[in-house]
């Protein structure tokens, strides 16, 4: 095998005054001595050597960094989280706010608040702060839970009403960094009775005008009214704001007490002159009641005419028998009777003839 010697080793350089550089080292006995060798300046196992310090503490500080970085990193998407949750809480309370506001501008009667943060959309026209404020306000209003999905939201609301608990659940969307409700609680009021007997309004504001009107949830009273033969109105209604319970009011009408006296003593007076002639459906000694009040079941605007039914019994010991009597009233330009006539007895469509007291 190849032999390789190793080149003479190099000799120390002489001090000044001539002496060799490294001391000699006292060697046990029998052992020769040998001049110690010296540390060598670039060596990395001198812990004395900066080189050595440098890449002791030059890979903790990597390890340091690496580490700040990773948990640098993590902060980031979990601060963005907080950020993010706290945008959504913001839009959140910001979308409560509009809702209890809109609740509180009902139970108040600001009709005209109300519809401002929740515009109506269906035909018609909203009634009024004057209708609502007549109202017995909804009571126990509060917003339960809120939900945002970016732009879109909505709120469910529970209030008591008429004595009922109703719950909606109202939809908004936020428009320019502000929330709208766009769902409504106001309702059209139904009034299908459109007898002219009766007036349908509620604080002097019709209810059956040709546009339809709505109402904001409330317990309502239709006014009461009395003319010169008819008088209406006085029943309660209730507005609950769901669309899926339809309001319609329901309006009493009669004849004021003065007419309705009169009438009821024409038609026993027209009974009582049918029992002397031949033929009549009411037996001659049979005792005549009036078991009802008159209540209207025609009325011609146009002639004036108003046609009545009186409901009569007439009693012949332990018989009994039930007849309508129909009369009409012919009425002047103020609604004031100027003419009767009566028919008989039981006859729905028979002739009329003119009757007084």
């Amino acid at each position: 095998m190849p032999q390789f010697e190793m080149p003479p080793r190099a000799e120390d350089p002489a001090r000044p005054d001539g002496t060799a550089h490294h001391e000699a080292v006292d060697a046990p006995p029998g052992e020769p001595s040998h001049p110690a060798e010296p540390a060598d300046p670039a060596d990395p196992a001198d812990p004395a050597d900066p080189r050595r310090s440098s890449l002791r503490f030059g890979w903790r500080q990597l390890v340091v960094a690496g580490l700040v970085g990773a948990l640098a990193g993590g902060a980031v998407p979990a601060a963005l989280h907080r950020i993010d949750d706290a945008a959504a809480g913001e839009q959140v309370e910001r979308l409560r706010a509009v809702a209890a506001e809109y609740l509180a501008a009902i139970a108040s009667g600001r009709a005209g608040v109300a519809t401002e943060l929740a515009p109506v959309r269906d035909s018609g026209r909203v009634a009024p702060d004057a209708v609502l404020q007549s109202a017995d306000p909804i009571t126990d209003a509060a917003v339960q839970l809120v939900q945002v999905d970016g732009d879109a939201g909505s709120a469910d609301v529970r209030y008591r009403v008429g004595g009922t608990e109703v719950f909606r659940t109202l939809e908004a969307r936020e428009v320019e960094g502000e929330w709208r409700l766009e769902t409504t609680l106001a309702e059209v009021a139904d009034v299908t009775f459109t007898d002219p007997i009766a007036r349908v309004q509620v604080a002097g504001v019709p209810l059956d005008d040709a546009e339809p009107l709505l109402l904001y949830p409330g317990a309502y009273r239709v006014d009461a009214f009395s003319g010169p033969f008819f008088l209406s109105g006085g029943d309660e209604f209730v507005v609950d704001g769901d669309p899926s319970t339809p309001t319609a009011p329901y309006v009493t009408a009669g004849v004021v007490p003065r007419i309705r006296d009169y009438a009821t003593e024409l038609a026993l007076d027209a009974v009582a002159d049918c029992q002397m002639r031949a033929g009549c459906p009411v037996g001659h000694g049979s005792r005549l009641l009036p078991v009802g009040e008159p209540y209207p079941i025609d009325v011609d605007a146009e002639a004036g005419a108003i046609d009545l039914s009186v409901p009569i019994m007439a009693r012949d010991g332990e018989d009994t028998e039930w007849f309508e009597v129909r009369l009409r009233a012919i009425v002047d330009a103020d609604g004031a009777p100027v003419e009767w006539r009566c028919g008989e007895p039981g006859e729905e469509g028979g002739a009329l003839r003119a009757c007084g007291l």
